[in-house]
């Protein structure tokens, strides 16, 4: 039995992916609590006992996070060691010896006495509500604080074209595929200009423009004003696509596909994306939005 839940219970790496989202679960109970401060910020802690545990109850399918953090005893030594020990439905899922040093970034709230650096443990919880006891036993005379997280699923991202209001002239590239994507063309005498209503974040696609007889590759750069001032400002290097043509200018040849990501604060702004090199730069853009943040204008 115990092997089989060992199977279902796949421990992972000590460090999730970087796009997991997370929410801390509240325990049922534990051996008390311990207030830490990490970067002028409070979090409160679960003490753990090798008797008494920390109760979590879970809803899978989904990932479990605890992270844990030595507090140094009197007459520890600046190492400290300890195992965690997790119990599912009863039955052990995860043992682990975790040894770390002091950690000076880390406090007690308004007491003394040392903390060590963090250590993660990740699990997986299978189908159905199950019931967790997370244990520690100390090998020194302090104790240990875990805080408990479940990964929560993020809704994907769609997102949607969006029209600027200033432009040179409308393009529609046509790929060696037949796949036709609309452009907005703009150059230095006509930026590329549009409102946007935040806070919402933008990718803005840029293509170089080449003529048959330049080189296979070009420098470019883009400066982005925001409500009349200069933000930002963008350089890339670009190379030639023969792959695909611009159906209204076949002499145009473009470049491969760059991209600048706009973070719009909160309010109605007003952006324009001006190329500044080379001079006579000819450039095409596609503009995409989170069709959640797409607002009437």
């Amino acid at each position: 039995m115990r092997s089989a839940v060992l199977m279902g219970v796949l421990l992972l790496a000590l460090a999730a992916p970087a796009d997991a989202a997370w929410r801390s679960v509240k325990p049922e109970s534990g051996a008390g609590s311990a207030c830490l401060s990490v970067k002028k910020h409070d979090y409160q802690y679960t003490r753990l006992d090798a008797s008494e545990p920390m109760l979590l109850e879970v809803r899978g399918p989904r990932r479990v996070k605890i992270i844990t953090r030595y507090l140094f005893g009197p007459d520890d030594s600046d190492t400290g060691s300890y195992t965690l020990r997790v119990l599912m439905d009863g039955e052990e899922v995860l043992r682990r010896t975790y040894t770390s040093g002091v950690l000076t970034s880390v406090t007690r709230c308004g007491e003394g006495g040392e903390v060590a650096a963090l250590r993660r443990s990740t699990l997986r919880v299978p189908t159905g509500s199950h019931h967790l006891q997370v244990f520690a036993e100390p090998a020194g005379s302090g104790q240990v604080a875990a805080r408990a997280y479940r990964e929560v699923k993020r809704a994907k991202v769609k997102d949607v074209a969006y029209a600027p209001e200033q432009y040179r002239a409308v393009a529609q590239l046509q790929f060696a595929s037949g796949t036709i994507s609309t452009y907005y063309h703009f150059d230095a005498d006509a930026p590329l200009g549009f409102a946007v209503t935040g806070p919402t974040t933008l990718k803005v696609y840029t293509r170089l423009d080449f003529d048959h007889t330049m080189n296979g590759a070009q420098n470019y750069s883009l400066e982005l004003l925001r409500d009349g001032e200069s933000v930002n400002t963008y350089h890339y290097h670009a190379t030639k696509l023969s792959a695909a043509a611009y159906i209204e200018r076949p002499e145009i040849l473009p470049g491969d596909r760059k991209l600048l990501r706009i973070n719009v604060p909160r309010g109605r702004h007003r952006f324009e994306l001006r190329c500044v090199r080379p001079e006579a730069c000819g450039i095409a853009a596609q503009i995409r939005i989170p069709d959640a943040d797409v607002k009437p204008r």
